[in-house]
């Protein structure tokens, strides 16, 4: 009797487990982004080094940037943004948002933090003002701009100039930056801003599309 009943949980335990996990893929959102792509990052998240205690996909989207950062650097560069819901080892559950880069190898996770506080907190802090303050920028200023730019054409033209710019500057300018801005004293958002400096340097379209979500920029720095 025992073993019929424990027959009948396990099966009746299957049973919804295999239908939660359907009702919850029927859910996930894709645009863009093919089943290799989907299933790769999926390794990484669940291969790495502090590996979810549980993970549930809800959203894969292609950014519009990689079309044209492939174009531009004739290499293949794809940009996902991915959102997730996981549950650590301590039990609480978190959604997540990451943007995934894929070229010809393994996809690497390059952003996962909000970008919009980040890039505002960037332009804030004292010290990476002080590291731009022999350039043409006054980030003090651009600081005061970004947050009219959603709405005020002059001020997000001017923000995308800076984010362009960075590609435009000396090898050595860059490599100083890159040095200086590492090394900051910012113990808080170091890691930050050290990838949206790396992005403006390399992939300035996708900070474009993260912050304002279009790719319009052909300015003078273009």
């Amino acid at each position: 009797m025992l073993r019929k009943w424990l027959t009948l949980l396990i099966t009746a335990w299957l049973l919804l487990g295999c239908n939660d996990k359907a009702t919850n893929h029927a859910n996930v959102t894709v645009e863009g982004v093919d089943a290799n792509e989907q299933n790769a990052i999926k390794s990484v998240i669940l291969n790495g080094k502090n590996p979810p205690k549980e993970y549930r996909e809800l959203a894969w989207k292609k950014l519009k940037c990689s079309d044209a950062i492939s174009q531009r650097i004739g290499k293949r560069a794809v940009f996902i943004a991915h959102r997730f819901q996981e549950k650590q080892i301590y039990g609480g559950e978190v959604t997540r948002e990451a943007i995934f880069f894929i070229g010809n190898d393994k996809p690497s996770k390059i952003i996962d933090f909000d970008v919009k506080t980040a890039f505002s907190a960037f332009l804030a802090t004292p010290s990476i003002q002080e590291i731009f303050a022999p350039s043409i920028w006054d980030l003090k200023r651009l600081y005061e701009l970004f947050p009219t730019s959603a709405n005020d054409a002059s001020a997000k033209e001017t923000i995308k100039d800076f984010i362009y710019s960075i590609k435009r500057f000396a090898k050595e300018d860059q490599s100083y930056l890159d040095q200086a801005i590492s090394t900051a004293n910012t113990p808080m958002s170091i890691a930050n801003n050290t990838a949206l400096f790396i992005v403006m340097r390399l992939f300035p379209e996708l900070l474009e599309e993260l912050l304002f979500g279009e790719i319009t920029y052909k300015g003078k720095y273009y």
